[in-house]
């Protein structure tokens, strides 16, 4: 199976488009699919996906997670050159369709309630 994911991530008005064709495990368990893949640094990705919202784990050094809500706002820690940031993941909109989940949502610093950048995630998977 194949995993397409499309980003689009604007930063203070720039729009960078971001896409990625990658093989992909895909298990099914109950009401939840896991998904699991190698992104260009060699590291595993899982996401596990249901109908109100996915987990994408990152096992990377450390190990980051990210949850997309349907309820929301959620927290997360991602390494950067500065140090561990911890920052809100604001969803927008969760929308989980057959084989096809449309995330839009920002990162922000919990502070302040800035937007460091906001996404439109595109994550299809299948036989294409």
């Amino acid at each position: 199976m194949k995993l397409v994911i499309q980003n689009n991530i604007n930063l203070d008005g720039e729009v960078e488009v971001v896409e990625e064709i990658r093989d992909v495990e895909v298990v099914e368990k109950g009401d939840v699919l896991y998904l699991t893949y190698q992104n260009e640094e060699k590291e595993s990705v899982v996401l596990k996906i249901s109908d109100k919202d996915c987990t994408m784990t990152r096992f990377s050094e450390p190990t980051s997670v990210m949850r997309f809500s349907d309820k929301g706002i959620t927290t997360t820690r991602i390494a950067t050159p500065v140090g561990i940031q911890i920052l809100n993941v604001v969803t927008d909109t969760y929308q989980k369709e057959g084989e096809q989940v449309v995330i839009r949502y920002a990162l922000q610093i919990p502070q302040t309630g800035q937007d460091l950048a906001r996404y439109h995630l595109k994550i299809k998977w299948g036989s294409f």
